[in-house]
């Protein structure tokens, strides 16, 4: 399991449908969006680094996100399974 926090930022004025689009996203969460800035706060939970990876690769392709930013990622069980092995 991997997880991640990312900042999305997108146009201000855009927040409802950037963060609508988000939300729709498999594994995506919006923990907070900050109107002024327009700057959202996600997570991201999937199987492995690989498909979050993929998952926040795709935030660009969103109409008005301008730039993503990972903050955090933890991917304990990889490790785990990598000290097992």
């Amino acid at each position: 399991m991997a997880i991640s926090s990312l900042v999305v930022d997108a146009l201000p004025d855009s927040l409802d449908e950037v963060t609508a689009a988000l939300d729709a996203i498999d594994g995506v969460e919006v923990q907070g969006t900050d109107t002024t800035t327009g700057r959202i706060v996600v997570t991201i939970e999937a199987p492995n680094i690989d498909v979050s990876h993929k998952i926040a690769s795709g935030f660009i392709e969103i109409p008005h996100v301008f730039n993503v930013n990972l903050v955090f990622v933890s991917v304990e069980d990889e490790l785990e399974d990598a000290k097992e092995g």
